[in-house]
């Protein structure tokens, strides 16, 4: 046996070994996974780190107040009761779309300024029609694969019209806060923006974002050689997971089985619901169908796939811990889909609106841990609201119905022939694109008619065509309209005279342009589709129920404020008096 003194010496040089081989291993750790310690920009010291802006899509104003009572304490409620919630949100213009409502929020404008007047239009000059995103200037990243060219489908995974070339906000003619913060940090901001669709993503993303990715064929997310020539490797190890695939062999059930949910919605089964991707009218709906990708965003398990790559966007990317504030704009896109076929009076509209709560609960739990719960701002907002069913309104006794756009064509042509062909018949109108109809200028060159007088007569036509509330023509929108035309002037902020047509039709409440795919849609002027939630939650931010009328535009103002820079250069929607206990400047 050692004496005690060596046995004290062996032990401390076996500890001191052991000691040294720790501190090795932790710096071999470190070397892989580096802690950023930054100083931070003193402009910036006393702001928020990060600014998130969320937005789902079709989520109508009246839900949080309408399911209020049915959410935990940490999603909507946590925005509700700790942040300003403004309650009478809408959007002033009338064309509400995707396109222009995600291109609204962050510019500050509407599409009257910034140009993004629908999710497509026809171009004049092209003489096609033009999707608000896709330019054929660039292509996919990763280029699409030889089998799905090969495809003879004319509609994507999402729905979408398949159109040459890719996504790139080049059709976008104002800056968004993203282009401002990237202006006032010299460029040092980190800017990440995501969603299912390839418009959410890149329109509030502006020119300059770091990450712009959207998703595509096979549930795999994608961006454009507007952005990079290659994926980012957290996109790139995201994919390679095929995380899409998990729900391939599951059902989409109730999330509450406990709860009635006919007495908080309607009934499963009603007259005018789709079936979506072979899902059915009533729950369950199956996901293993031929169809899955497109199931996968016909249901609630879309944005839970998106809220997996945000996550690892927040840790990659490393927002909110730079020496300047970043951007992070997410969209969530299935709850879009699943009010288009079912309708907002259904079940499962309820459904995903419960699972959009838990998003927004899980979400704010990674950015707390992430970022720092005192350390970002985050403004929940969407694109637009949704039209109840024509069935479900006329069975409450509302005037409803539906318009089937190519039967008034062709009856709007009849008319223009009998007023003015005297007798040889023509092809007036060049294009139809909803809402506007765009009148042959070669033609009526070549009559010798006046443009206004030939718009006057089509527009009193159409005001007497069922379904029909009013009509607008380009010369009333390009000259006085009265002041007291609250219609007209929402009219107007959707019309950006190089984009739009000749005259535009604004149909009755309740009625829809007819579709083949959509048991309902939205689009209109009218309050369904205009009312959105805002609501904003962060450090300096009052805390309360608003009911003083704002637009989601002013979320641009909002953030720009919360980060000490200047507003987008064309904003025109300003911060709400009183959201914030600084003043504003």
């Amino acid at each position: 046996m050692l004496p005690c003194c060596h046995y004290v010496r062996g032990m401390s040089r076996w500890v001191l070994a052991t000691g040294l081989l720790c501190l090795f291993f932790i710096f071999s750790l470190s070397c892989h996974r580096p802690m950023k310690v930054v100083a931070v920009d003193p402009q910036f010291r006393d702001r928020p780190r990060l600014a998130v802006l969320v937005i789902f899509d079709q989520l109508r104003g009246d839900y949080l107040e309408r399911w209020e009572s049915l959410f935990g304490e940490d999603g909507f409620h946590r925005l509700q009761h700790d942040g300003a919630w403004f309650q009478n949100c809408h959007y002033p213009y009338a064309h509400t779309v995707t396109g222009c409502g995600h291109a609204s929020v962050l510019t500050g404008c509407s599409p009257a300024t910034h140009g993004i007047v629908g999710n497509e239009w026809y171009d004049r000059a092209a003489g096609e029609v033009v999707n608000c995103v896709v330019s054929e200037r660039y292509q996919r990243v990763p280029p699409t694969p030889a089998a799905a060219k090969k495809t003879t489908a004319k509609e994507d995974s999402l729905g979408e019209k398949r159109t040459k070339g890719h996504g790139a906000p080049d059709r976008l003619l104002a800056p968004t806060l993203g282009d401002a913060l990237k202006a006032a940090t010299g460029g040092r901001s980190r800017i990440v923006s995501l969603s299912f669709k390839d418009r959410s993503a890149i329109l509030p993303a502006g020119r300059q974002p770091d990450a712009c990715y959207w998703s595509a064929e096979g549930g795999k997310f994608v961006t454009s050689t507007y952005y990079r020539e290659r994926l980012h490797p957290w996109v790139e190890k995201f994919n390679a997971g095929k995380p899409a695939d998990r729900w391939r062999d599951m059902t989409w059930d109730k999330l509450r089985p406990d709860l009635d949910y006919e007495r908080y919605s309607g009934p499963d089964d009603v007259a005018g619901e789709g079936k979506g991707a072979m899902q059915g009218r009533t729950f369950p709906h199956p996901m293993g169908s031929l169809l899955y990708y497109q199931a996968l965003y016909n249901s609630p398990f879309g944005n839970e796939l998106l809220l997996d790559l945000v996550k690892k966007a927040i840790d990659a990317e490393h927002l909110g811990h730079g020496p300047v504030p970043d951007l992070l704009c997410v969209s969530f896109s299935c709850n879009d889909p699943i009010g288009h076929i079912w309708g907002p009076d259904s079940q499962e509209v309820l459904d995903v609106t419960l699972r959009s709560d838990l998003i927004v609960k899980e979400l704010m739990a990674h950015l707390d841990a992430r970022v720092g719960k005192d350390r970002y701002i985050l403004a929940l907002t969407a694109d637009h609201g949704v039209c109840p069913l024509p069935e479900v309104s006329r069975a409450k006794g509302k005037d409803a119905g539906r318009v089937s756009p190519s039967v008034l064509r062709r009856e709007a042509e009849a008319f223009l022939d009998e007023t003015f062909s005297k007798g040889e018949k023509t092809r007036w109108i060049e294009n139809s694109s909803e809402p506007w109809f765009y009148l042959r200028r070669d033609v009526l060159q070549g009559r010798g008619l006046k443009q206004s007088d030939v718009e006057e007569a089509l527009a009193g036509w159409l005001k007497k065509q069922p379904g029909i509330q009013t009509a607008y023509t380009r010369t009333q929108l390009l000259g006085e309209l009265p002041a007291d035309d609250a219609l007209g002037q929402s009219v107007r902020l959707s019309f950006h005279p190089d984009r739009c047509g000749d005259v535009a039709i604004i149909l009755k409440p309740y009625y829809l342009f007819t579709s083949a795919l959509l048991a309902t849609s939205h689009s209109s002027s009218h309050s369904y589709d205009t009312h959105v939630p805002l609501l904003v939650h962060g450090p300096g931010v009052q805390k309360g129920i608003r009911k003083d009328p704002v637009t989601p535009q002013a979320t641009a103002a909002i953030l720009a404020q919360a980060l000490g820079i200047k507003p987008p250069a064309r904003s025109e929607a300003p911060v709400p008096d009183g959201l914030f206990n600084e003043p504003a400047k």
